[in-house]
């Protein structure tokens, strides 16, 4: 059996202590991004999954059961909706809205549903309802791995798996050349791009990779702003943990860095590159050598490999 460790309940309370210190109104967000990842975590641990929503009913509050958040109430289950209530809960009753909360429960939906849920928390204790109402609704499917490849000839690019690649080139297709021939392979993938997804799915054959877009239109629902590099990481660790060998292509880490700085942005290509090497994935990084200071450039190459084209290109 696999290892795992339960905290008491003011060990929630003082983490959210600590990051309404260091972000203040932006705390809230975190412990829910936190929150989704532990549930994702613990189905994956527990190597549980529901077939259908009968099955669903009987494996979530047993689940829940041994976190000791709340007592759970299924109010109801429909593919377009789910609504849970909460009689109590730990979070709420110290006048805090329940954000870690919301985010474990939409970990463990998605994580067993094989669809990925987003949850909103309708009511709250702690704004005077007499419980927490929490409504998920599916926002999108979720990437499996696939285990098939479709053709038995080997993929054009010969890249090794557990690496992270840099793409110097002034020419961003090269890097969507490769990330198609090997999603065409059978790898999952998932792209991170500063141009518009409809134009790029018409342009190449993504097949059916997540995008997500590097924008400030918050109404899109797969836009992401590009200064949020919290959420923007945990959504491709999500990607890489839940689909074993994947393949993750950011383009526009140009435009994250001036969004934001260098600093974060390098941070964030290690923490990556740590994640790649633990799930056996692959990322590619294309960047314009132009757009950066030879200082920065020298930074990229010593955490990842530089791809020389030609070399792993097949005759």
């Amino acid at each position: 059996m696999k290892p795992f460790y339960v905290l008491p309940g003011s060990s929630l309370l003082d983490l959210r202590e600590e990051l309404e210190l260091i972000e203040g109104d932006f705390a809230g967000e975190t412990l829910e991004r936190f929150g989704f990842r532990a549930g994702m975590g613990l189905v994956r641990e527990l190597e549980v999954e529901a077939k259908d929503f009968e099955e669903f009913s009987e494996i979530l509050p047993q689940l829940w059961s041994e976190t000791g958040l709340s007592r759970m109430v299924m109010e109801e289950i429909t593919e377009r909706e789910i609504v849970i209530t909460f009689e109590e809960s730990i979070e709420a009753s110290h006048g805090r809205k329940c954000d870690f909360t919301r985010g474990y429960l939409a970990g463990i939906v998605s994580a067993l549903l094989k669809t990925r849920y987003q949850a909103n928390e309708k009511e709250c204790i702690s704004t005077g309802s007499p419980c927490c109402v929490h409504v998920l609704i599916p926002v999108e499917e979720m990437i499996t791995p696939q285990e098939v490849k479709i053709s038995g000839a080997p993929a054009e690019y010969n890249l090794e798996e557990g690496y992270s690649y840099l793409i110097e080139s002034e020419d961003p297709s090269i890097a969507f050349e490769i990330f198609v021939d090997q999603i065409a392979y059978g790898k999952p993938g998932m792209c991170v791009v500063r141009e518009y997804p409809e134009k790029l799915r018409t342009r190449y054959n993504l097949g059916n990779s997540i995008i997500l877009w590097l924008s400030y239109e918050r109404d899109i629902k797969y836009a992401r702003e590009p200064t949020n590099i919290p959420l923007i990481y945990s959504e491709i660790k999500n990607f890489f943990d839940s689909a074993k060998r994947g393949i993750v292509l950011i383009s526009g880490l140009e435009y994250m860095i001036s969004q934001s700085n260098f600093v974060k942005v390098l941070k964030f290509v290690q923490l990556l590159n740590e994640n790649v090497a633990v799930t056996n994935s692959i990322l590619l990084l294309p960047v314009s050598p132009q757009t950066l200071t030879s200082r920065d450039l020298k930074l990229l190459e010593r955490e990842l490999r530089v791809l020389n084209i030609d070399q792993c290109r097949r005759s």
